[in-house]
């Protein structure tokens, strides 16, 4: 008989882990290599990843826009919102450290907020 799951996955045990909570990740999974993934939602359509393995940290995150589109009254193609997610083409491996991470979070969120739709240099 297998041991249940345990309903939040254990942390690696060096630190870093109460460091990334105190940014707003939580941990969300364990996959099956051992690699603890932290989400962070600063809004209900973004959500900032940190994937751990105790080695090193990988930075990732998604915006979902279908469902932002859907709810600014646009539609993208045709109008299907499932699966219409933005996301970066490639991940960034950082060290393991919380200013690695916290020099991530703001150098996405200051591309993000930069975005102007309407730029004439588009």
């Amino acid at each position: 008989m297998l041991a249940p799951m345990p309903s939040r996955p254990q942390p690696i045990a060096d630190g870093l882990d109460p460091q990334l909570r105190s940014l707003g990740f939580q941990p969300v999974q364990r996959d099956r290599r051992g690699i603890v993934q932290y989400a962070r939602r600063p809004n209900r359509f973004l959500t900032e990843w940190v994937h751990d393995d105790g080695r090193d940290l990988l930075f990732t995150w998604e915006f979902d826009l279908g469902e932002f589109c859907a709810e600014a009254g646009w539609q993208i193609g045709a109008a299907e919102t499932s699966f219409q997610i933005l996301y970066p083409q490639l991940d960034v491996q950082i060290a393991r450290d919380i200013e690695a991470v916290t020099v991530e979070v703001q150098r996405l969120e200051t591309r993000l907020n930069r975005l102007d739709l309407a730029d004439p240099a588009l």
